[in-house]
């Protein structure tokens, strides 16, 4: 990339102008906040969304009857929520993105 006279004059002013403020500022403080930052989003999108097993116990203790009405009921709710937390850790999770990349993919599943 070639850069005109202007253009190279104008980065030179604004490389200039960065470095008179760098010395107030530490490069590890501003680095050090933005990894916090990241991860700390990351940790609360993960803590939110409700495990399946937790919530299997929940479903298993209130959706009663041992017909097969009962049993359908409970594996329906289930199935919901083994849906909901795949589309989740899909918008996580690179590796479960991979396993799963389309709708028609989690379906087969």
């Amino acid at each position: 990339c070639v850069l005109t006279d202007e253009q190279q004059e104008v980065f030179e002013r604004l490389a200039r102008h960065c470095n008179k403020f760098a010395k107030l500022i530490p490069m590890s403080f501003v680095l050090g906040f933005y990894v916090t930052q990241a991860f700390q989003r990351w940790w609360g999108q993960y803590t939110s969304f409700p495990l399946p097993d937790n919530l299997m116990m929940v479903v298993s203790g209130n959706v009663h009857g041992t017909d097969e009405r009962g049993r359908l009921l409970r594996r329906t709710l289930m199935r919901y929520a083994n849906l909901s937390s795949v589309l989740i850790l899909r918008s996580i999770s690179t590796r479960v993105r991979k396993r799963f990349q389309t709708l028609e993919d989690i379906v087969e599943a």
